[in-house]
């Protein structure tokens, strides 16, 4: 059983967009108004959300039927996301 490494959520989606917010801001002259940093920030809670439910996804398919990569490094079940989550 094969699954795709975002398990189809969004995940990509999701940067795109924030990095497109985050370009669109810089080098403006106006200032940044409350309401882009607020959308931003929630865009990153978003994936920040997504990439802890990747990695529980991850590791309960390693768990289950025994694919873990053999080039990653083993890891415990818990504390995946200091090792795998990047907020870039």
């Amino acid at each position: 059983m094969l699954y795709p490494a975002d398990h189809g959520l969004p995940l990509v989606q999701l940067k795109e967009r924030r990095r497109e917010l985050v370009t669109a801001l810089q080098g403006r002259a106006t200032p940044v108004k409350d309401e882009e940093l607020n959308l931003i920030a929630v865009l990153q809670q978003a994936i920040s959300a997504f990439e802890d439910v990747i990695a529980d996804l991850d590791c309960e398919i390693e768990e289950k039927f025994g694919l873990a990569d053999p080039q990653a490094p083993s890891l415990p079940a818990f504390g995946r996301r200091g090792v795998h989550h990047s907020p870039a």
